[in-house]
């Protein structure tokens, strides 16, 4: 028997039955990847969460009315304090508590009230409130003597008179003969006594303010002027209206001279009635930190719907004054603080916001 050569290789033929086929050959020598869905258990059901918005995460939060804010964070329109941190007339301020609370109360606003409210503070705080106003009343008389002085100086036709007494002197200068220089001089005067007297206002009523606030108060707490430039603003304001409605009024006699009769009285009601719309504007400037324009309108808008009980204030105001003028002017220094607080307790009142209480 002939001996047959071996197949090319040099290797038998495997047995029959004896191994696998070997794998078909593969591009770049690594194994194919496994197929699709293959190779790995599917994941038992139930192992994770489902995706969101199928039961496993909690819902969206409810519209605003349900409690969650929207987003952002911030509250939904209205949220907010309506602008100066004080509610509509009749409705109690933010962050205060309701009345009876402590410190602070909310109750119908009343004549009777605010002068026992102010006289109670008065009696509380007499030094506070007296030395200011002494200290601004000698300032402000000084000041405007100083100007009469320099405007008769450069006006040699001006008349000046002095009278001596034996408790003191008087002075008296009249502008009636006044030069070009000497009505300059008043002009400027009268600007300088209206920013002195915008910053005196300022000051005392931020110092009135802090009293109603329930805050401890020292001399020093009336001269701490607030908005002091708004306050002045507003005071041209109401002062241009009061010599405009004046003005309208009696236009008519410059045609009609013997119409006076019925201008004049009318004249006099009208500046009553700007006087009372515009009570509380240097109030609102100074609590509010209100600009002149809206200062003006915050006083307006309370008075009209009020402008009865304002009146009455005003009325009661003017009695007080009265009184404190007959010894020899000398009551002004409790009466104009006591006319100040009241005016301060009405616009509180009237406006919705806090005051002291009686104990505080």
């Amino acid at each position: 028997m002939t001996d047959q050569p071996p197949p090319p290789g040099n290797y038998p033929p495997p047995p029959e039955g004896g191994y696998p086929p070997p794998p078909p050959p593969q591009q770049g020598g690594y194994p194919p990847p496994p197929p699709p869905g293959g190779g790995y258990p599917p994941p038992p059901p139930g192992g994770y969460p489902p995706p969101p918005g199928q039961g496993g995460y909690p819902p969206p939060p409810p519209p605003q009315g349900g409690g969650y804010p929207p987003p952002g964070g911030y509250p939904a329109p209205g949220g907010y304090p309506p602008p100066g941190g004080y509610p509509p007339p009749g409705h109690q301020a933010p962050g205060y508590p309701p009345a009876g609370g402590p410190g602070f109360g909310v109750s119908p606003y009343n004549i009777g009230d605010a002068f026992s409210w102010a006289w109670n503070k008065f009696l509380k705080h007499p030094v506070e409130l007296i030395v200011p106003g002494l200290v601004f009343g000698a300032a402000s008389t000084a000041v405007w003597v100083v100007i009469t002085l320099i405007a008769a100086a450069v006006s040699p036709e001006a008349t000046g008179t002095y009278e001596t007494y034996e408790d003191g002197f008087s002075f008296a200068a009249s502008s009636n003969n006044l030069s070009v220089a000497g009505a300059i001089v008043m002009f400027i005067g009268g600007i300088v006594m209206l920013i002195l007297t915008g910053w005196i206002a300022a000051a005392y009523t931020a110092g009135l303010l802090d009293i109603a606030n329930g805050q401890p108060v020292s001399i020093g707490s009336f001269f701490k002027p607030r908005n002091v430039t708004n306050v002045i603003l507003a005071t041209v304001i109401v002062g241009a209206i009061t010599f405009a409605v004046n003005f309208v009024l009696q236009l008519p006699t410059v045609f009609v001279p013997g119409l006076w009769f019925l201008t004049m009285p009318l004249a006099f009601i009208a500046d009553v009635a700007i006087g009372v719309l515009f009570l509380f504007t240097t109030v609102a400037a100074v609590d509010r930190n209100l600009k002149a324009v809206d200062a003006v309108k915050a006083s307006f808008e309370l008075v009209k719907p009020n402008f009865g009980t304002v009146l009455l204030t005003v009325l009661v105001m003017l009695a007080i004054a009265i009184v404190g003028a007959i010894p020899c002017g000398l009551g002004l220094i409790v009466a104009i603080p006591l006319i100040l607080l009241i005016q301060v307790y009405a616009w509180r009142r009237l406006s919705g916001g806090p005051v002291a209480a009686l104990s505080q």
